[in-house]
């Protein structure tokens, strides 16, 4: 990720990323060196190179207007292939470039007509919660559990709910009772012990002079290397809004532990990660849904209405427009079917699953990409997984049924084989908001491409977001930046997805058949965050389809 090369899979150029530049002649650039990706991407230049001997000048017909008097990124309707930012590059100026600095000057775009299958996540994604009313929900009931079913202290519960505190993507550091806040190149830019705001000379004491935690870098050099195992331990990354609230369950209850432990007597490791880890995991087990064991359950099945929002006509609509385009369209989320199907049919209404070709619940993200796991039959009227019903893994899976578990590879083969086309030519995108389970892992592991939604993207676009008091937080500053530095999640979004939109509302306002064209190199659509500006942030993309 710290490389300034831009990669892009051949394939993928053509539908989805586009540069028009005007090159005197093919011989300078074909002075430029090829890198192959391991998996057959190839580097942006190799694909301007060829297509500069093939044509040996290549004029832009066409210019977008920019907006603040700032330039966008030519395109021309005549050759295909990556947008550049609005500057005519000519031999003779290509040597003042380093590779860097020309990777760096094109756009991304999405092209919906360049894929065949299009995938959805469901919570976070094509639902949306009402984080006004969700938050709190959240933040009582886990420490309800640390204080009847750990043991805490009962002043847990009169500990007040600190909006400002709570930011999605920050790291729970747990043997220290520490939360933190990483850079894109995972630098502890912020941290907290308890509630309690680190200075600059408590950070280098706890993390050294390099400001760095090994676990962090671990995670930054490979998450799934610390999805399972002893680092889970340790350390929880909170990547959505089912996660955020336990940072300040987290550190409120570091902060009674100290307290009752006495300033000499403060534990050398914490034990409180690991209490709110089982929290969470009651919380969430989808054995909890029907037997009301899990009051965050109990009180969603209660009021769907409260904390789920319904999903706009225009969103509903453009799902169909996208069907009708001949794409395959599936549903792939972490719930299970009954928790799926009471959120569903509060956002998308009762007939929601009219919407997909295949639905997968329960999908157990991220290892559904990397792992085969086999499908599992769904009682779709009992709204449960049917026992003994596993699929062996060269099983055709039937449009309109509905599975559980399962694995990305059978999946996209039956979705394939419906389009009559070859797994590989059978080119695949999907939407999530998890950075993690729903971005980095499938284009890492899989190799197809991803679209993130970031509602963080709303505190910047509008002046009325009725969440600004949940998302945007003083303490942390915010999810994309702090002071000049982008943050971990920043880098994540620049590297790995196709663009980054504040919500699935935002991409129906355009018709699929519809081209989106960001502004910048990083994905930010529709133009990069205003904060980002004068960052560091650099873009070393994975993306590209096989």
């Amino acid at each position: 990720m710290q490389s300034a090369i831009w990669r892009v899979g051949v394939r993928q150029l053509a539908p989805n990323v586009r540069a028009t530049a005007t090159i005197a002649t093919a011989t300078a650039v074909s002075r430029l060196q090829l890198k192959v990706h391991k998996q057959g991407q190839t580097d942006v230049l190799c694909r301007l190179r060829k297509s500069c001997v093939s044509k040996a000048q290549l004029a832009p017909k066409s210019t977008r207007a920019a907006d603040n008097n700032k330039q966008l990124c030519r395109h021309t309707h005549t050759h295909p292939s990556i947008h550049t930012s609005g500057r005519a590059v000519s031999a003779a100026q290509y040597s003042r470039y380093s590779a860097s600095t020309i990777m760096n000057s094109y756009c991304k775009e999405l092209d919906l007509m360049g894929y065949d299958i299009v995938g959805f996540d469901l919570d976070g994604t094509l639902l949306r919660y009402n984080l006004q009313e969700m938050t709190p929900l959240i933040y009582n009931v886990l420490k309800v559990y640390l204080v009847e079913q750990k043991g805490y202290s009962p002043a847990l519960l009169t500990k007040k709910l600190d909006m400002d505190f709570l930011q999605k993507g920050l790291m729970l550091d747990g043997p220290r009772g520490n939360v933190l806040k990483l850079s894109n190149e995972a630098v502890i830019l912020r941290a907290s012990h308890g509630t309690r705001l680190l200075s600059d000379d408590e950070i280098v004491a706890a993390y050294g002079a390099a400001r760095r935690w090994d676990v962090a870098t671990a995670f930054y050099n490979d998450p799934l290397s610390t999805w399972n195992g002893p680092a889970a331990t340790q350390m929880r990354t909170l990547l959505d809004y089912f996660d955020m609230p336990s940072a300040l369950v987290f550190a409120q209850a570091v902060d009674i532990v100290d307290k009752d432990s006495g300033p000499n007597g403060r534990p050398k490791e914490y034990n409180v990660w690991r209490d709110l880890l089982d929290g969470l995991m009651h919380n969430y087990s989808r054995d909890n849904f029907k037997n009301d064991q899990s009051l965050y359950f109990k009180a969603m099945r209660a009021e769907p209405h409260r904390y789920v929002l319904p999903s706009s006509s225009k969103l509903r609509t453009w799902l169909q427009q996208l069907r009708a385009t001949g794409k395959k369209v599936f549903l792939l989320t972490g719930s299970n079917i009954d928790f799926a199907d009471l959120t569903a049919t509060q956002a998308l209404g009762p007939d929601w699953q009219q919407q997909f070709d295949y639905i997968v619940t329960y999908a157990k993200k991220p290892g559904f990409f990397t792992m085969q796991r086999p499908f599992m039959r769904v009682d779709d009227v009992a709204k449960c997984e049917l026992p003994a019903t596993e699929l062996s893994l060269q099983a055709e899976l039937k449009p309109g049924d509905v599975y559980s578990q399962g694995n990305w590879h059978q999946l996209h083969q039956s979705m394939a084989k419906q389009l009559n086309k070859d797994i590989s030519a059978a080119r695949a995108l999907y939407f999530g908001d998890n950075i993690i389970q729903d971005i980095y892992t499938p284009v890492k592991h899989r190799d197809f491409d991803t679209v993130a939604i970031a509602e963080e993207l709303f505190l910047l676009e509008q002046t009325d977001y009725p969440y600004r008091a949940v998302l945007a937080s003083k303490f942390w500053d915010s999810y994309f930046i702090s002071g000049n530095t982008p943050t971990l999640w920043s880098g994540f979004i620049a590297n790995y997805a196709q663009i980054c939109v504040s919500s699935m509302e935002q991409m129906a306002q355009t018709a699929p058949t519809e081209r989106l064209v960001c502004n910048n190199v990083n994905g930010f659509y529709p133009a990069l965050p205003k904060q980002l500006e004068c960052s560091n942030l650099t873009t070393c993309w994975h993306g590209g389809g096989v």
